[in-house]
């Protein structure tokens, strides 16, 4: 008799290699827009005081923090940022061709800012006069950091790097938030176009013990894999990895690896697909003798409280947002629970 152990162990596989699913939509998506490095350059565009809070109409204001939170942000409006992305400290750290660099070391980041405020001609003086008119958003972030520094540029670079440390924390935290938003978006998507129902799939393994059997013994595979797993399974870590057309290939290729070793479980998801009767369109059709089949959808069998279905729709997107470190990590502890990797006799 198969043990409470072992359903969880195969609904937190199901949860496991869904979760790998989504995440490589996820990251091909973000790979596909350039979102690190779009984030990373609103980022610095705050900073330097050049994107202030949208303003207006509800639903426009809405649009526009929406496309700036997608990384889609007005370069006309960010002079600077864009002038300092030019610069070839910064210009060089990303291939010829691709995105813009998903991390800007922040040596490098305050050595290209004091050249660009200066034009080039980084010297005490220069410095000083370009910070002179403290009405500007800019020179009120950097003049106290300069009159602190004493007249010592070396110091005043290491205030610069110390605050875009500081706002880099902020930014990764927005990318994190706006990440894990997507992989719920892309997670309940799937779940409902392929109706992958957990509450459904519960139901169905148990009068499937077999089926059970079968994703235990996958699981067990799985079970040594987790730390192998854990770096950029859901899509939020490797925040330099720069967007290059062999990337989004990478991703391509193991997207289809994730795909098939989801469907290679052989779970009840899907729609019940079938043909009914021959539909007579219109008169004319009629007379030309012209039929057509159409395909329709409909629920699988059993599947008959739609309250269940959606809770079931959403139990899977929310499973998916834990990530698949979560749980092949928790498949491992479940079979250290259990006492071994294969179901005892």
């Amino acid at each position: 008799m198969l043990g409470v152990l072992d359903i969880i162990i195969a609904v937190f596989l199901i949860y496991a290699l869904f979760s790998s699913l989504v995440s490589g939509i996820n990251e091909l998506i973000v790979q596909m827009l350039a979102m690190r490095g779009r984030v990373l350059f609103e980022g610095i565009a705050i900073m330097l005081g050049e994107l202030p809070k949208e303003t207006g109409l509800t639903v426009k204001r809405w649009y526009k923090n929406s496309a700036r939170k997608l990384g889609f942000v007005d370069k006309q409006k960010a002079h600077l940022t864009s002038k300092l992305y030019q610069h070839p400290l910064i210009d060089t750290l990303s291939p010829p061709g691709s995105a813009k660099p998903s991390y800007i070391p922040p040596a490098i980041f305050s050595t290209a800012l004091v050249q660009v405020l200066t034009n080039d001609n980084a010297s005490l003086d220069t410095v000083r006069q370009s910070l002179a008119d403290r009405s500007k958003p800019l020179n009120r972030l950097l003049g106290p950091m300069f009159d602190e520094a004493s007249g010592d540029l070396e110091k005043f670079k290491v205030k610069i790097e110390n605050h875009y440390n500081a706002v880099m924390d902020r930014v990764g935290g927005w990318y994190k938030r706006r990440s894990q938003f997507m992989i719920f978006v892309i997670a309940f998507v799937l779940a409902l176009g392929f109706n992958v129902d957990s509450v459904y799939i519960v139901q169905q393994m148990q009068k499937n013990p077999e089926q059970i059997e079968k994703l235990v013994e996958i699981a067990a595979t799985y079970s040594d894999q987790s730390n192998e797993n854990s770096e950029n399974s859901n899509g939020t870590n490797d925040a330099q990895k720069t967007s290059t057309p062999e990337s989004i290939l990478a991703e391509i290729r193991k997207l289809k690896v994730e795909a098939n070793d989801f469907r290679n479980l052989g779970l009840p998801v899907g729609w019940y697909i079938f043909q009914p009767a021959t539909v007579e369109q219109t008169v004319a059709e009629q007379q030309t003798e012209k039929q057509t089949r159409i395909l329709e959808f409909s629920l699988l069998p059993g599947q008959d409280n739609k309250l269940l279905i959606m809770i079931g729709w959403l139990i899977t997107a929310l499973a998916a947002t834990l990530g698949a470190p979560f749980w092949f990590d928790a498949i491992s502890k479940l079979f250290t629970v259990r006492g071994t990797g294969k179901k005892p006799e």
